[in-house]
């Protein structure tokens, strides 16, 4: 390679500055770091040339400066509880993918750490004290959540997925979970069911409560008995809960329809539905919430399951978006509530369906106050 060759080499390596970028096209390095940061100030057509070039270049911006001049990180924190078990529950793993890929497209990094339960307070603490992230995500939110009332006392920007008592006052993305199971007992009673089990979620957690609030109402509005739904309840995350809990729904010979919060569980306990004579579609009714699992093939179960589906990997990418508008242009909270469709069984009578989907569930609160609960238990 002769000298010529060798400083072109040197010359591609070496990181382009502002002040390259500045020199090639003429322009003051105020005039493209406004460009490139979208200022209104910068016409349109001068923005789209300084980032054309910029792209064309390789020039990436130096995080360290940025920092200083804008005091943001473009970096969220995201604690988890110290359980191992947690990274492999392919929930978790959904939200996961959706909240990096949005990071990714946006240029934000990521910090995760693990804490036990005790001590994750002291963890967000050490990071409001230092500035190390610029916003929190906080996921599987429970009844009074000290995160909650800690990240709210210190005005820090923060997105939940989920919501608890304190809803109105924090930024959240969440499911219907109550009016979802409210919907699906409503279709299971108007296709005649009346012996239902309920396999739900870890009910420590906001989403499992919600959703058993939704199943109590439902009977209530139907004027059915309490009893008509017998709830079991899973421990999170809920791994390989469904053949045992399957049984466990089983061991009532009377029982005609399962509904489930997941539908990892779902086909779970299909192996325990098989041993024990029943078969989904023909003999039993089975429905289930489908939070589209990317790793999960349900599809040979269309028209054997009713399902009710909402994507958490779509979910993800919504509270990692809505983290980082509230960290770039703090306002009033962002609430959204992700969208979720049915598609019914080949077992329920379709005329007989549209009325019990659309049941109004406005009157089923997403959260019962204390002192309500005992009644819908």
């Amino acid at each position: 390679m002769n000298e010529t060759s060798r400083f072109r080499l040197a010359e591609s390596r070496r990181r382009v500055t502002i002040r390259d970028l500045a020199r090639d096209l003429d322009l003051s390095i105020t005039t493209i770091s406004r460009a490139l940061n979208g200022h209104d100030d910068v016409g349109e057509a001068t923005r789209t040339r300084v980032k054309d070039r910029a792209e064309e270049l390789g020039y990436r911006p130096n995080r360290n400066a940025q920092r200083l001049v804008t005091q943001r990180t473009n970096c969220l924190g995201w604690i988890q509880s110290a359980v191992d078990e947690k990274v492999l529950d392919p929930h978790f793993v959904e939200v996961m993918g959706g909240v990096l890929h949005t990071a990714r497209e946006k240029h934000y990094d990521i910090m995760m750490t693990g804490e036990a339960s005790e001590s994750q307070i002291l963890a967000y603490d050490r990071y409001v004290r230092d500035n190390s992230v610029d916003g929190f995500i906080v996921d599987l939110p429970r009844p009074g959540d000290p995160r909650i009332d800690f990240l709210l006392e210190h005005g820090a920007a923060f997105c939940v997925h989920g919501r608890t008592e304190r809803h109105e006052e924090f930024s959240w993305v969440d499911i219907d979970n109550a009016g979802i199971f409210y919907r699906l007992i409503h279709l299971l009673a108007a296709n005649g069911h009346r012996n239902i089990a309920f396999i739900n979620g870890d009910e420590r957690f906001t989403f499992a409560a919600q959703r058993r609030i939704g199943v109590r109402h439902a009977l209530r509005d139907l004027g059915l008995p309490p009893e008509s739904v017998t709830i079991h309840g899973s421990r999170h995350p809920m791994g390989l809960s469904g053949q045992n809990l399957t049984r466990a729904a089983l061991a009532d010979n009377n029982v005609t329809a399962i509904v489930y919060s997941s539908v990892l569980m779902a086909i779970e306990g299909q192996a325990t539905l098989s041993e024990l004579g029943r078969e989904a579609g023909r003999n039993i009714c089975v429905a289930t919430m489908d939070d589209q699992l990317h790793y999960l093939d349900a599809s040979q179960y269309e028209g054997r399951f009713t399902f009710a589906r909402s994507s958490l990997r779509e979910a993800g990418k919504l509270i990692a978006s809505t983290l980082m508008s509230l960290c770039e242009r703090p306002d009033e909270p962002i609430q959204t509530l992700v969208p979720y469709q049915f598609s019914l069984g080949d077992d329920l009578d379709m005329s007989k369906a549209d009325a019990a989907v659309m049941a109004p569930s406005d009157n089923v609160p997403s959260y019962e106050p204390a002192n309500n609960r005992s009644r819908l238990n």
